[in-house]
């Protein structure tokens, strides 16, 4: 016999999923469409052009941060710590002053790389430094 919650929860998701599916395939829809318009636009102007010298652009995922602003929350927690801080709990307590619901689909570990990129740099210019490894993940401080 079959758990109702379990069934109750995959239904659930297979909705969430589904609906997901629908959302994208209309806006793949509409971007054919647009692309078909812009094709058709190239060629008024110029009946020759060979539209497969064109290459795709590499389409950005979504940015956590605007420019700056990763630096500066970075300084605002070290500055808050009484110790230093290893890469995931930089990034948990920055998340979680953005209010970024971390439980709902949030990929931390992407949102890790970004931080760790922006604590790299900001160590190359000498606002925080390494000061030993918590298992795999770096430790950070403010530089003295």
């Amino acid at each position: 016999m079959a758990e109702t919650h379990v069934i109750s929860a995959l239904t659930k998701k297979r909705a969430e999923v589904l609906g997901e599916i629908k959302h994208y395939e209309k806006l793949l829809k509409k971007s054919k469409l647009n692309l078909q318009s812009i094709d058709q636009t190239i060629h008024i102007f110029d009946e020759n052009y060979d539209l497969r010298t064109i290459r795709a652009k590499r389409v950005s995922s979504e940015r956590y941060f605007k420019n700056g602003e990763a630096k500066t929350m970075i300084l605002d927690v070290l500055r808050m710590a009484t110790e230093p801080m290893n890469t995931t709990n930089v990034s948990k307590c920055i998340a979680l002053e953005k209010g970024i619901d971390t439980d709902k689909d949030f990929d931390l570990e992407r949102f890790s790389k970004v931080v760790l990129a922006s604590l790299t740099r900001c160590e190359s210019v000498g606002l925080v430094e390494r000061v030993g490894k918590d298992g795999l993940s770096i430790l950070w401080q403010i530089k003295s």
